[in-house]
């Protein structure tokens, strides 16, 4: 008689803590029932008022958080994606906004965690309603493409590191595998684009090492690094003739690269500051992978390419893998100055 009388309750009001109970049709599964139960709220019973059109209910179902139990989680992006469902993408987006970023954050989660991916595509207004409030704006700086994490340091703030989420429809890696033949890992290419920085995006967790997602929302330019669009700083740019080549040198990098107009591949080597010897700057680095080695013997006096009548204000020697070069260096408070004195003109 008391099992018969718990069988029958469970099947009509839900009260085993085993199975999944159905209300109006939306399944409601034991391990949130029960993450529920031990936080005071009755879950099944907000979730019925809500279906009925009880806004308080409605909004307390929105706000709740089971993000401490992996299981109770996922049930309850399942509850909201059914809730999408049920009302549909302009009028959930409606109740949704009235909620703080951070409950949006968390309801986001919950609604991947419960297989709903594809939000941009089956519920545009939502999504728009569950992003940080900013608009899409202009900006430029490094990129580097990544199969699991790309970064963006942008001008505005190039102490910062961002981890890219690419709205564009794919257009950035594409983009990057067009410009970057052979890429050594982690390489940079200048980017212009329109987006904006936000503390979320879903599901996504921001790893250690970065400040913040930059949601990118239309690439306007990519192109190679070069002394005139970096904006990061660096040591010095090096360009020789006869036969054309480039370098670059930044401590803020981290690097050394050299590129040889007769070479697809960029060479990278590890910065390491350099050494004086007789007032000549001398830097090094010897790549373990590649094998490569290179020495740049700097020297602070004027210096000519033989092309032009510009005058540059390093002089230097460049030894790559034995081959001897020689070149002229632009700091990059030289080139700063040049771009400030065009936008002053």
């Amino acid at each position: 008689m008391r099992f018969f009388f718990c069988f029958s309750m469970a099947l009509l009001l839900g009260c085993s803590t085993g199975g999944t109970v159905e209300v109006a049709g939306v399944k409601v599964g034991a391990s949130l029932r029960a993450f529920a139960d031990g936080q005071g709220f009755d879950y099944t019973g907000h979730l019925d008022k809500a279906i009925k059109g009880d806004e308080a209910a409605l909004q307390e179902l929105l706000k709740f958080n089971p993000s401490q139990d992996s299981a109770a989680a996922v049930g309850h992006g399942q509850v909201m994606k059914a809730l999408l469902g049920k009302l549909g993408d302009e009028l959930f987006s409606q109740k949704i906004n009235p909620l703080t970023e951070s409950q949006k954050r968390q309801l986001w989660a919950g609604l991947e965690l419960a297989g709903a991916t594809s939000l941009k595509n089956e519920s545009p207004t939502t999504m728009k309603a569950l992003l940080p409030n900013d608009t899409p704006t202009a900006h430029r700086g490094l990129y580097v493409f990544n199969d699991d994490q790309s970064s963006f340091r942008d001008c505005a703030q190039p102490d910062a590191r961002y981890l890219v989420v690419d709205e564009t429809g794919g257009n950035l890696e594409i983009n990057y595998r067009k410009l970057v033949k052979f890429p050594y890992p982690n390489q940079p290419v200048y980017l212009a684009v329109k987006g904006f920085k936000a503390p979320y995006f879903g599901s996504k967790s921001l790893s250690d090492g970065f400040d913040a997602f930059f949601i990118v929302t239309e690439v306007e330019k990519m192109e190679a690094k070069n002394f005139r669009n970096t904006c990061i700083t660096y040591d010095f740019w090096a360009l020789g003739t006869e036969p054309f080549w480039q370098a670059q040198v930044s401590a803020a990098e981290g690097i050394i690269e050299y590129r040889g107009m007769d070479d697809d591949r960029t060479k990278v080597f590890a910065y390491q500051p350099p050494v004086e010897e007789k007032g000549v700057k001398i830097y090094a680095g010897v790549n373990q992978e590649s094998g490569d080695n290179i020495r740049i013997e700097v020297e602070d006096r004027p210096c000519g390419d033989g092309m032009s009548d510009r005058a540059y204000q390093l002089s230097l020697k460049l030894t790559i893998n034995g081959k001897d070069l020689s070149g002229c260096g632009i700091p990059f408070e030289e080139v700063a100055q040049d771009s400030s004195e065009m936008e002053g003109n």
